[in-house]
């Protein structure tokens, strides 16, 4: 008797350790609890992407203000930089139009001294000077006292 008994207990036992197992494999086979799991890793998947999206966003916002910030300081270096072209210019004009100045002014004594050398050597001539005289005081060449005289009576 003993051992029905026993027998019993044990068979007491795979039933009970049979229905635990039941109960839990249709447990996890039930549709709404894998549902249930499904949208529990979704919900947990999407906090997570919101939460990396929002920080990339944040760190593009940052990085565009930095360039921004970039952006206005070369445009005002090129501000800056065009303004002192433009001085750079003025005075390379003002310079050019200076080196004209002193070129005609050197042109005009030029030809104010050439002048004056052609009227001096014409003045000796009609005073009746040689040509010899005359290169000597005027400190031109002799051909060319002679070339201007001719030149001259034409």
């Amino acid at each position: 008797m003993n051992y029905v008994v026993d027998i019993a207990i044990i068979l007491a036992g795979f039933v009970i350790l049979y229905l635990i197992l039941k109960r839990k494999i249709e447990k996890s086979i039930n549709p709404r609890a894998l549902i249930d799991e499904i949208r529990v890793e979704v919900d947990r998947i999407i906090v997570e992407l919101n939460n990396t999206t929002e920080r990339n966003i944040s760190l593009i916002e940052d990085r565009m203000n930095q360039l921004s910030g970039l952006l206005e300081k070369a445009d005002k270096k090129i501000l800056l930089l065009n303004r002192e072209i433009e001085k750079y210019e003025v005075s390379k004009n003002y310079s050019n139009i200076l080196q004209k100045a002193k070129k005609s002014d050197v042109s005009d004594k030029k030809e104010t001294e050439e002048t004056d050398i052609k009227e001096k050597v014409l003045k000796f001539h009609r005073e009746g000077f040689s040509p010899a005289v005359i290169a000597n005081h005027t400190g031109l060449p002799v051909g060319e006292v002679e070339l201007i005289i001719s030149l001259t009576e034409r």
